[in-house]
């Protein structure tokens, strides 16, 4: 059936080019249509659920809300972890759905679940309940003008209208002022109305409200019925009736508070330049393209900096399509050089016309694969492009068997049409099994769980996609082609350049090569123990530590931000004044390492990138966000810059923490992230503390911390027996004192697009002093008052403000990042197993693991044993099916640990550690690596089977094969050899694959022309043997 399509293509005048012209034209169709991004889309089954208690402290929070709901909800179906935050004022909890799991019938359960949890707080809110939808930072925008930062809201949303309405999925603001009309109350007040915070909320609430009454009139045209007496303004709210007093006088809210349209406390605040700014984050959804988001938010600045005032300053920053658009010209770049250099061989050792039509297999198959690409829901990512320059030397493999057999048996004397035929013919069944041992090696890296495997599974799919498409321009496009082009060669000799370079190739062959092979065959045992003995040395160098595994690479990023966090009490103003040197040290680190480095910085006033647990107030937490210059090719590592700013930093007094890292690229998790559970909150903050001093006497190691922070100080009162005979509990004062100091919401409106929260409290200079705590009148069940400290005794302690939760295990995490340049994480997780962790789990009697990077590491790499020994039985199967023997593959197989010898002395070489990506190369290597010992030992049996001996038979087939082994194996490594000196920042993240398959595939070839003969013949004097003896019993 196959070889009749050959047949009909290879023969037919247009087939050939209609079929080539539907390749190009299915590519061009998905190129169109795909969306450009960083990384592959993949599934976020994540369930997030939020309970808000206004003013209860971490500790209750942990008590009252998380162990219950935590409790409730681990048992879910289809949940497989579940993981809680607990912090001042309530907790957040991710639930983590399994992804064969109906995602909409999870969170249906798990709502069901929650309404089951019948003890919560009274003062809780409702739990809110989410599934986590997935958005990507395209840009960034400030808007900044002198003046103050009031004015620039507006323009804040007009700008997100209009971005809104041109296609933008979502915008994120900071440093947007949000407002609130507060209803302050002084102590007395309460006092002389005998009326609580509680009471006075109720009466507001009663006459601020619209109020629905029905329909009347329904045989006369039906009327709604309706009050409007929701008020919103100061000046309303002042007029409201309070209650009438014993002179039955009207008493209004106004005459008993102070009300005011203020900022709410606690905002975050940004300044650019000294002038104050609002930021807006441009993000787009998982259906979006990133370069057409960014397009779109570009052309909006231009055109909104015509249209805003003079004085109002649009500046775009924090642009993550430029890195994408980067990286995508890199992958185009070398893939052009990569695509120049496999041609040219082409060209070198083929006929011009036979390596034309060779060559354009590969823009044929290369735009096929994006088609295909398209209808699997594929897009243009940086990983599925490093797959397609993975493939261009894959692509041309099967090409160039099919066209070197096709020429040699043309050159012999063949008719063009008997020559293409019988070229495709003969080599059908060796590159359908080299294309389905290829296959074999990529498929189990589909296997892969997680978010690895998710970002990963590119490669794979791309290669396979390649793989199948090239196989159809090989057999169906690829004869047709060459018997047309070899009609035109009959009877004409070729040029003297490609007679000299094929004299000169035949006699290397006959006289370097043949003589070669026969020498390392008639010392076989040598041969194969000088492999051997490589392959040791190299693993050698792996197990002895020469060589470093480092899981995901760190890719350098754009971006450098200064966390600083104060202690609690610290005015803004000091705050401040330290950011700004921290900005000095930055300027001085930038002119000591060459100038021209820094393009925007950014101040960020109430806000960072740190836990805010521990504070009391966003005062003490600030953020300096350093946009690096991306227009120039820059040599200082981030690590580099950030040593030399740290160097630099001033300490002072107050200061808590101060971290500079830059914005993590890859998978979530810390480098170094050690896991605390078994003991009580004060003990495994303790040990947390132990770990993190014997972190710090690693070198490399950096921002080292944990989350379990200690807190503000805490005042813990108790009732007075008075208070508990006047009727009073705890939860009633509690209740009193939070309504006074933090204030409870009234109600809330909309004012245009921003919502005003209207808030009942204690004036802000009594909130403010704890002498107001004392002496603050109780409402006493029968209306009277008390002051506090008659119904109250307090105590003192330093409370902890966040608690972490995983599947109700109390944990404490202490978590580093590594500098890669000095050190390797598992370095240092190994001398912690062996030197520290053992001690601290004996003394205080806990268990401490390492998650984060190194759970996901170890769950990759149990994927990927699996997948190893997956893809070494299917190739195995396609072997022995191949050659109808259960030896043979066995001398095919024995490439590969070789081609991990090359893979690994090429690390060594280029002074690389082994990565994850390493790791994908040496699957994809194993594949392609065993491809030409296939199509070897195809010629091998075919000599056999003809009665040469194997001797004779296996030189001959080397001999044979030599150009077709060293053009696949060449082409498919200058597909890769730019990127192995590219210099860039962006391409470190792709070089460990490269250096696998680019080193494993030259040191395979070299094993394939002289240990893989050497091994064919042991393998059979070792079955003459076997066979003797059978014969001899």
């Amino acid at each position: 059936m196959m070889q009749s399509f050959i047949r009909l293509f290879a023969s037919h005048k247009v087939a050939p080019n209609l079929l080539m012209l539907l390749l190009f034209l299915s590519g061009a169709y998905g190129l169109k249509q795909l969306n450009t991004q960083f990384f592959p889309d993949f599934a976020v089954d994540v369930v997030t659920v939020n309970i808000v208690w206004p003013g209860a402290a971490a500790e209750d929070v942990q008590n009252s809300i998380t162990i219950p709901v935590e409790q409730e909800l681990k048992n879910v179906a289809n949940v497989s972890k579940v993981k809680s935050s607990t912090s001042r004022g309530g907790v957040s909890l991710r639930l983590e759905v399994a992804s064969s799991a109906d995602l909409t019938e999870t969170t249906n359960a798990i709502k069901q679940r929650l309404d089951a949890v019948s003890n919560l707080p009274t003062d809780a809110e409702t739990p809110t309940i989410e599934q986590f939808v997935m958005y990507e930072n395209v840009g960034t925008v400030l808007i900044t003008a002198d003046g103050p930062v009031d004015e620039l809201t507006n323009l804040a949303r007009q700008a997100e209208r209009e971005l809104l309405a041109k296609g933008i999925s979502k915008i994120n603001f900071t440093g947007l002022p949000k407002q609130e009309i507060a209803i302050q109350v002084e102590p007395t007040t309460i006092h002389d109305l005998g009326l609580s915070l509680q009471k006075i909320a109720g009466l507001i609430n009663n006459q601020s409200q619209d109020v629905m009454a029905g329909t009347a009139g329904r045989t006369d045209g039906s009327k709604q019925l309706r009050a409007i007496g929701k008020v919103s303004d100061v000046s309303s709210f002042e007029q409201l009736p309070l209650l009438t007093g014993d002179n039955a006088q009207l008493l209004r809210l106004g005459d008993v508070a102070d009300i005011s349209l203020r900022p709410k406390e606690d905002q975050s605040t940004i300044q650019y330049e000294g002038k104050p700014a609002i930021q807006l984050v441009i993000m787009r959804s998982k259906n979006d393209d990133t370069i057409k988001t960014a397009a779109i938010m570009n052309k909006w600045v231009v055109d909104a900096r015509k249209r805003f005032p003079q004085n109002v300053e649009l500046i775009v920053y924090d642009e993550r399509w430029l890195l994408l658009k980067a990286r995508i010209t890199l992958l185009i770049n070398n893939g052009a050089y990569g695509l120049l250099f496999v041609v040219g061989l082409l060209f070198m050792f083929l006929n011009s016309r036979v390596a034309f039509w060779v060559a354009m297999g590969i823009p044929a198959s290369l735009l096929a694969t994006w088609g295909v690409m398209y209808f699997i829901g594929g897009s243009i990512n940086m990983i599925s492009l490093f797959g397609m320059i993975m493939a261009l030397g894959i692509i041309v493999d099967d090409a160039i068997v099919v066209g070197e057999d096709t020429l040699a048996h043309f050159q012999q004397g063949e008719a063009p049409l008997q020559a293409a035929l019988g070229g495709a013919q003969r080599m059908m069944g060796p590159i359908t099994a080299s294309s389905l041992t290829t296959i074999a090696a990529f498929l189990p890296l589909l296997l892969i769980n997680g978010t690895i495997g998710s970002i990963l599974a590119d490669i794979p799919v791309v290669v396979i996609c390649v793989i199948l498409v090239s196989l159809v321009e090989c057999f169906l496009v690829l004869p047709g082609h060459l018997h047309h082009a070899l009609k035109n060669q009959v009877n004409k000799k070729p040029s003297r350049i490609r007679a000299w370079f094929d004299r000169g190739f035949e006699s290397f062959k006959n006289s370097v090569f043949r003589p070669a092979v026969s020498f390392a065959i008639d010392f076989r045992f040598v041969t194969f123990s000088l492999a051997i003995t490589a392959l040791v040395l190299a693993v050698g160098l792996l197990v002895g530590g020469r060589i470093q595994f480092a899981f995901f690479p760190s890719v350098d990023g754009d971006s450098i931000r200064a966390n600083v966090q104060f202690s609690s009490g610290t005015p803004a103003s000091e705050v401040a004044a330290y950011l700004a040197k921290v900005d000095d040290a930055l300027l001085e680190t930038e002119a000591e390492l060459g100038g021209d480095l820094i393009s925007e910085r950014v101040f960020f006033y109430g806000t960072n990138k740190l836990p805010t647990a521990g504070i009391s107030s966003t005062e003490q937490i600030a953020l300096l966000r350093v946009e690096l210059d991306s227009s120039k090719m820059r040599l200082v590592t981030n690590a580099a810059f950030i040593e030399a700013w740290n160097n630099k930093l001033p300490k002072v007094s107050g200061l808590e923490k101060i971290i500079i890292d830059q914005p993590q690229s890859g998978p979530p998790g810390k480098p170094i992230e050690a896991n605390i559970t078994g003991a009580s909150a004060d003990v495994m903050k303790q040990v947390a503390l132990d770990l993190q001093t014997a972190l710090k006497v690693f070198t490399g190691v950096q921002n080292i911390d944990d989350n379990l922070p200690y807190g503000m100080e805490q005042l813990i009162f108790n009732l007075t027996p008075e208070a508990a005979t006047l009727g009073l509990t705890s939860a009633d004062i509690g209740r009193q004192l939070r309504y006074a100091f933090d204030g409870v919401t009234v109600q809330s409106f909309y004012l245009g697009a921003d919502e005003i929260d209207v808030r009942l409290m204690l004036k802000d200079q009594d909130r403010n002093s704890l002498s107001t705590l004392y002496a603050l009148p109780v409402i006493l069940p029968s209306g009277n008052t008390v002051p506090l400290m008659e119904l109250v005794e307090f105590s003192s302690r330093r409370g902890i403000d966040k608690f972490s939760s995983e599947n109700g295990q109390l944990t404490v995490s202490v978590k580093a990042d590594v500098d890669v340049g000095a050190t390797n994480a598992n370095v240092v997780i190994g001398a912690l197993k062996k030197d520290v962790i053992p001690n601290l789990e004996r003394d205080y009697g806990v268990k401490i693991t390492f998650g984060g990077a190194k759970e996901r590491e170890r769950g990759t790499l149990g994927d990927m044993l699996t997948g190893l020994v997956l893809a070494l039985v299917l190739i195995y199967i396609v072997l022995a099916w191949v050659f109808a023997s259960y030896t043979w593959p066995v001398a095919v197989m024995f490439t590969i640990p070789f081609g991990l010898t090359g893979a690994i002395l090429g690390h060594l070489a280029m002074e690389r550690d082994l990565t994850i990506l390493s790791l994908f190369g040496l699957f994809g290597l194993s594949g392609i690596v065993i491809n030409n010992s296939i199509v070897l030992l195809s010629f091998y049996k075919g000599f056999r089977e003809q009665g040469i001996a194997p001797k004779e038979a296996i030189i001959e087939a080397a001999c044979q094969r030599l150009r077709a082994v060293l053009l696949t194996s060449m082409t498919t490594i200058a597909g890769l050899t730019p990127i192995l000196f590219e210099e860039s920042l962006q391409a470190q993240f792709l070089i460990p694959m490269a250096i696998s398959i680019v080193f494993g595939l030259a040191l395979g070839t070299l094993l394939i022309l002289f240990v893989v003969p050497s091994m064919v013949l042991m393998l059979e004097n070792l079955n003459a043997l076997l066979a003797g003896r059978k014969r001899s019993t």
